[in-house]
């Protein structure tokens, strides 16, 4: 491939698409933008036609991912009316869109310390939004009484993204469960485990194994 054609349609997604598979496998740090030349097909020099620096290449993606998730998240809560539904419908779009851009979130969650300045001061900016429209929706279910308010919805929030944005690390396709069972089974782990007391109380006790003896 020659540097002419790195400029037809797409190649941009392509660059920041291997790109972001070089940063996950090999870490930000010791990433070179030789190799990443070499995944291209193009020289090395040639490389900087297309951007400005690695860093650039690292902002670009942590950008993209944040705004991405932010997007497809606000458009599916937007739908339901009932808050507990609205957080359902929160977990589901945020899982299949992190594992649909799973190499870009993997490495803005990673490899975020490595930016500088005001890049890195706008990363967080967009990481703080969305975690602010999480926090928001469950605060939502709280005060209708779907969720327990004996915990902060900030700690909440936390907990649930912590439980969601993991799955990107170890999750791999064609495995035990589809993108849309792990967002079903996320959703009604946090749901019920964050019941209110009175209705975990409720919940209606499991039956016991056939053939089990006390």
């Amino acid at each position: 491939m020659d540097h002419d054609e790195l400029s037809t349609p797409g190649t941009g997604e392509r660059l920041l698409a291997t790109a972001a598979s070089l940063f996950r496998r090999r870490g930000y740090a010791g990433a070179g933008t030789r190799e990443l030349a070499g995944l291209l097909g193009i020289r090395s020099a040639s490389l900087y036609h297309h951007m400005g620096s690695k860093e650039d290449l690292l902002h670009r993606l942590s950008v993209e991912a944040l705004v991405h998730i932010h997007e497809q998240v606000t458009r599916a809560v937007a739908e339901p009316a009932a808050p507990p539904e609205r957080l359902r419908a929160l977990i589901r779009a945020h899982v299949v869109t992190a594992l649909a851009d799973q190499d870009e979130h993997a490495v803005m969650l990673m490899e975020l310390r490595a930016l500088s300045g005001e890049r890195r001061a706008e990363v967080l900016a967009l990481r703080d939004r969305y975690e602010s429209l999480v926090r928001q929706v469950i605060a939502d279910a709280q005060d209708c009484g779907a969720l327990r308010r004996d915990i902060a919805p900030k700690h909440l929030a936390l907990g649930l993204l912590n439980l969601l944005n993991w799955s990107i690390f170890w999750y791999q396709p064609g495995r035990d469960l589809s993108v849309e069972g792990l967002a079903e089974l996320f959703a009604t782990t946090f749901l019920e485990g964050a019941l209110p007391r009175a209705e975990r109380t409720r919940q209606p006790a499991q039956p016991e194994p056939k053939g089990r003896t006390a």
